[in-house]
């Protein structure tokens, strides 16, 4: 008998174990000021954790049973939410046919057809998988959409191009919301509010709010919660799996510092970067569309942290170039949107001191294509409570609104030409691309289409030097930068000019005068731009073949001197 009764307790307790084990749910802690050795913990139980390094706080994500390992009876920690509240939480957020439906009837709508256009970037994972035979994918038929805002919208015109992406990561749906809400204001505003259609007419506006749909289903269907990459079959079962196996972090796959820290290798862990770089579909449908493009600046959207970073972010210690310029508009953006709680407004950091990661999109469109690619964290959870859902959205507008416009004050830009040719040729800024002790990142490059190429700057004064292996070097000195218009500066190598010459005025008589070279025929152009505008200067005459002048007028003009062999 009493054999019996041990039996019995013995089964009752394996099934109480088991009750726990299946009543345990997904739960956050937070832990203030972290000792190294929790890091070190989360490393090797293989637990899903990040630290935010502006608050000082380290978060860490687990089945709740796992509470009970001895380490938390002597650490201090606080549970910011439950995988429960989550699921609550979740009743606001669109699913991938909402998305798909919505952005089909923008596209649609007669008032906005003749400045949006709907585009496929290409199938997810998951699609990918159900087109070669495996119908355990069938419920993951997704496309990456994008919904592109110009006035020629199925056209590629020489426009300056801005993105704004969201959903990268699967578990940060509020990114998703935030990018439609901005979709809603353009598309809404055109016509009525002048800016709006001064961007959408000038410009050529890339929205994707939803770049990881596979990973998106598996969170906000409550399948996977917590689930931060996408879908590939890293164990190759041929099944989608609820949990860490399946998926590569999207966010640290791109080109730039792939294998570098801050990202693992192993495909258990939550932030895998893949097995190569580009080796997921969804990362190489968003570096196509940055490359075919001529990109300035754009905004990816993730949650959470209530800050705005900008690159590099790859090491600590990690200088960008164009450092002064970024934390500049990342200033100006973060200023204007309130906290969600508590009064005051989000942080603005370099992505190396708030937010370290290798491969990421934003270190790979700074530190590669050279635009000025910002990550906006959204929030205090990665599932913001329904309720905050409109307000985040809306405190996020004037942000956007920011990064969109600052193509138009404070930028250099022009093509470079040799004749009817577009070339690629580089771009160099004195005083940026040539400090000491700065992170190698690829040099500035005009697009292939239109030889296109764009310089956010501060206001001031700068010397430009466009470098083409074929072609040589033009150096420009004193190209002004004001801070309330563009300045162009057209490049054209198929006109060659003379790189000296000395001007001045006596008596009310303009005199240039350059150096003579052998067997060279000179004609002189002017404008009352410095560098746009030049015609052929027909109100002067030459004292000699290498002396001109003419009367003075009172507008200002501007010389240069065209120089043909013979």
């Amino acid at each position: 008998m009493k054999q019996k009764n041990l039996v019995f307790i013995y089964l009752i307790a394996v099934f109480l174990i088991n009750i726990q084990t299946l009543s345990a749910e997904y739960v956050c802690i937070r832990i203030q000021d972290p000792a190294p050795e929790i890091f070190s913990w989360a490393e090797s139980q293989n637990i899903d954790h990040s630290f935010h390094s502006i608050s000082g706080s380290l978060e860490i994500y687990l089945d709740e049973d796992m509470l009970l390992d001895p380490i938390f009876s002597v650490l201090e920690y606080e549970i910011i939410i439950t995988e429960s509240e989550i699921s609550r939480n979740l009743e606001g957020y669109r699913l991938y046919q909402d998305v798909l439906s919505e952005l089909n009837e923008i596209a649609a709508n007669p008032a906005y057809q003749s400045f949006t256009h709907m585009y496929s970037l290409g199938p997810s994972q998951g699609h990918l998988y159900y087109d070669d035979g495996n119908t355990n994918y069938q419920d993951y038929q997704h496309q990456v959409w994008c919904l592109k805002l110009s006035d020629n919208p199925q056209v590629n015109e020489d426009e300056p191009n801005v993105f704004l992406a969201a959903t990268i990561h699967a578990r940060e749906p509020i990114s998703l919301e935030v990018d439609m809400h901005i979709i809603y204001y353009l598309v809404e505003n055109y016509g009525i509010i002048d800016s709006v259609t001064a961007w959408i007419d000038s410009m050529q506006i890339w929205m994707i709010p939803l770049v990881n749909p596979d990973g998106h289903k598996l969170s906000v269907e409550e399948l996977h919660t917590m689930h931060r990459k996408n879908i590939r079959d890293n164990n190759l079962n041929g099944n989608v799996d609820y949990s860490t196996v399946d998926g590569v972090d999207l966010n640290r796959n791109f080109d730039f510092s792939w294998n570098g820290p801050y990202s693992s290798q192993s495909y258990n862990h939550v932030t895998y970067r893949g097995p190569y770089p580009w080796s997921e579909p969804e990362t190489v449908y968003l570096r196509d569309l940055l490359q075919q493009h001529k990109f300035y600046g754009g905004i990816t959207y993730h949650s959470y942290g209530q800050v705005v970073l900008y690159p590099l972010g790859h090491e600590p210690g990690a200088n960008s170039c164009d450092h002064l310029a970024m934390a500049d508009l990342a200033d100006e953006m973060a200023s204007t949107i309130p906290l969600i709680q508590g009064g005051g407004y989000y942080n603005s950091t370099q992505a190396s001191v708030g937010y370290l990661a290798s491969g990421s999109m934003g270190d790979w469109g700074y530190g590669v294509e050279r635009i000025y690619s910002y990550t906006v964290e959204l929030g205090t959870t990665f599932y913001p409570p329904s309720y905050q859902i409109e307000q985040i959205c809306e405190d996020n507008l004037q942000a956007a609104l920011i990064m969109i416009d600052r193509i138009n004050y404070a930028t250099v830009t022009g093509n470079i030409t040799n004749g009817d040719e577009s070339l690629i040729a580089e771009v160099y800024v004195d005083g940026i691309d040539n400090v000491p002790g700065m992170s190698i990142v690829e040099p500035v490059r005009s697009g292939i289409n239109f030889g296109r190429y764009y310089r956010v700057l501060l206001p001031g004064s700068y010397t430009f030097t466009f470098h083409h292996p074929e072609y040589g070097d033009r150096i420009y000195e004193n190209v002004i930068v004001l801070n309330d218009e563009v300045t162009v500066l057209n490049v054209d190598y198929a006109i060659n000019f003379v790189s000296d010459i000395s001007i001045w005025i006596i008596d009310g008589i303009i005199h240039l005068e350059w150096e003579l070279e052998p067997d060279t025929d000179y004609e002189v152009f002017s404008s009352a731009e410095p560098y746009s505008g030049f015609q052929v200067d027909t109100d002067g005459s030459y004292i000699s073949t290498n002396i001109w002048e003419k009367s003075a007028i009172a507008e200002k003009q501007y010389y240069k001197v065209k120089k043909t062999a013979q």
